[in-house]
C-alpha cells in the first residue's frame, strides 16, 4: 500500500484549486466594480440634490417686482429671472434678483443659478431639459408671461407663475411653487397708474 498522492493527482488538485480561485477572484472583482459604480452614482445624486436645495428655496421665494422694477419675472424654455425673497447669497433676507439658466458646458447641459450677476450654483442635468410655467388657472406655458389670456394687475405689477418646473422628457428635475403670488404694496409714485 502506498501512502500519499501521486504527482498527477497533486497537479490536478492544484489546477482545480486555481480554477476555483480564478472564478472567485473574477466574481469579487465584478462585485467591487459594481459597488464602486453605485457609490459614484450615489455621490453624484447627493451632490446634485444638495445643489438643487438652495435653488428650489430661492424659487419658492419668488415674489413679483413692480412693473418698472429691474427684476420683473420673465422666463422661456432655457431661462427664468426675477426677484426672490429667499436669496441664497444674502444673510439679511432681503429681496435679490436672480437668474436661472440652462446652459451647455461642452456636451453636458448644466443648470446655473446666479444672484447679482455672480454664479452661485451649477448642476449637471440631462439633455433636453427645459422650463415650463404654470398660471393660476393651472395651464402650463413655455414662456412667462404667456402671450394669451394674461391680464396683469392694472399695469402695476406682473404676477409670477404659481409653479415653475424644469423637465427633461418625463423626468422632473426641479419643481417650485412660489409663495409670493400676491400683489405688491402701492407706492406713492404709482397712484397715476391705478387712478
Amino acid at each position: 500500500m502506498r501512502s500519499g498522492f501521486t504527482l498527477l493527482e497533486t497537479l490536478i488538485a492544484l489546477v482545480i484549486a486555481a480554477l476555483i480561485t480564478l472564478v472567485l477572484m473574477d466574481t469579487l472583482s465584478a462585485a467591487t466594480g459594481h459597488a464602486a459604480r453605485i457609490e459614484q452614482a450615489t455621490r453624484e445624486h447627493t451632490q446634485r440634490t444638495l445643489a438643487l436645495i438652495p435653488m428650489t428655496r430661492a424659487l419658492n421665494g419668488i415674489t413679483p417686482d413692480y412693473h418698472d422694477g429691474a427684476f420683473v419675472f420673465t422666463g422661456d424654455a432655457l431661462t427664468a429671472r426675477g426677484l426672490t425673497t429667499a436669496a441664497a447669497a444674502r444673510l439679511d433676507r432681503g429681496p435679490a434678483g436672480f437668474e436661472l439658466a440652462i446652459e451647455s458646458r461642452g456636451s453636458q447641459p448644466v443648470l446655473r443659478y446666479r444672484e447679482a450677476g455672480e454664479d452661485l450654483f451649477e448642476v449637471e442635468i440631462p439633455a433636453g431639459a427645459q422650463f415650463s410655467f404654470r398660471d393660476p388657472r393651472g395651464e402650463t406655458h413655455p414662456v412667462w408671461p404667456p402671450e394669451e389670456g394674461f391680464d396683469p394687475d392694472p399695469l402695476y405689477y406682473r404676477p409670477v407663475p404659481t409653479a415653475l418646473v424644469i423637465t427633461a422628457g418625463d423626468t422632473i428635475i426641479l419643481a417650485a411653487a412660489p409663495s409670493g403670488t400676491t400683489g405688491l404694496i402701492l407706492r406713492v409714485r404709482d397712484f397715476d397708474l391705478v387712478l
